[in-house]
């Protein structure tokens, strides 16, 4: 019987019925991290051939790890990020990795505009001063002005899945679209989505909203620092919906005090949780959410249909799809 360890916060009995209905039988054992102590999960962790693995990142799977799993084969991570992953090491011991790519591209996309169209209308203190019986009403208009995006220059770093979703939505509110990836697109990709590409320092200069959505790598680590800043317009935009690694929160924070960045908006952070000392709570002018720019009821179902569908495949003896490392 092949054992299976759940190290995301998921329920078992939902996962064991999942499996069973995929593969018409249920010879398989299911254990969750969360519900076991850690001895006991040492334990299993000896026995376990697959797994599944932790849409927080909190757990880590490196050498250490696998050493203390020899019977491994397969980790499907139910997740679009894997950077808590050690892909090589795995790849050494035999270890095949899959995630769930795609599934959350047109929710992170969504998610990016409601912040950029959030920070151009100040939609946070506008509710905050109404909801406290304020009338913000001149302020808003006169002291810290509300814009739209129509004919605003929108600077997309990163034009992947998501990039590509978001150019798509971004058409209709007729912006000037440009952006920046390692890897330019085909001309007639670029037609497709409206978009004109641009080097990096050319983006950050010309863009009066910049969203990030880049995988995290040695190239992205820090890609947005004070350097980087201090070439945006002071009446611009950041948004980072990738990795919260990507940017140099400090000097963001710095920049937005200083009054020489419109706002920012973030769904990602370098420690996550929040940590309660992280520079960017407590301003104004920034909308932060809790990394759920991709957890859609729609997205979730998604990755549970691609998750344990693939973890089915390597029970009945099919191969995986979407391995990383093959």
């Amino acid at each position: 019987m092949s054992t299976l360890i759940v190290l995301s916060p998921l329920p078992t009995p939902l996962v064991s019925q999942w499996l069973s209905a995929r593969l018409g039988r249920s010879d398989f054992h299911i254990i969750g991290a969360g519900e076991v102590s850690e001895p006991e999960l040492a334990q299993a962790l000896g026995e376990a051939e697959l797994l599944l693995g932790d849409y927080t990142f909190q757990r880590q799977i490196d050498e250490a790890f696998l050493a203390s799993a020899p019977r491994l084969k397969f980790v499907q991570q139910p997740s679009v990020g894997y950077q808590h992953i050690d892909l090589e090491a795995c790849r050494r011991r035999g270890v095949q990795v899959a995630n769930t790519p795609g599934v959350n591209d047109a929710a992170v996309a969504e998610h990016t505009l409601m912040l950029a169209l959030m920070l151009l209308r100040h939609a946070l203190f506008a509710h905050n001063q109404t909801s406290a019986g304020a009338w913000a009403q001149q302020e808003l208009l006169w002291n810290q002005g509300v814009y739209e995006l129509n004919q605003k220059t929108y600077g997309i770093v990163g034009m992947g899945r998501i990039g590509r979703e978001l150019a798509k939505r971004l058409h209709p509110f007729g912006t000037r679209t440009i952006y920046f990836d390692v890897n330019r697109l085909p001309a007639e990709t670029e037609a497709e989505l409206h978009v004109q590409y641009k080097p990096l320092d050319h983006l950050l200069r010309l863009a009066d909203v910049v969203s990030l959505h880049v995988p995290l790598t040695d190239a992205t680590r820090g890609l947005i620092g004070a350097k980087e800043l201090a070439l945006m317009k002071f009446s611009a935009i950041l948004i980072n919906v990738a990795r919260g690694e990507c940017v140099d929160e400090a000097a963001l924070a710095q920049r937005l005090r200083e009054k020489k960045l419109a706002g920012a908006g973030l769904d990602v952070f370098s420690h996550e949780p929040i940590a309660t000392d992280n520079p960017l709570l407590g301003q104004e002018n920034v909308v932060l959410t809790p990394h759920i720019a991709g957890a859609t009821a729609e997205v979730r179902q998604r990755v549970v249909e691609m998750a344990v569908g693939n973890v089915a495949r390597v029970l009945g003896g099919e191969a995986p799809r979407f391995v990383l490392n093959a």
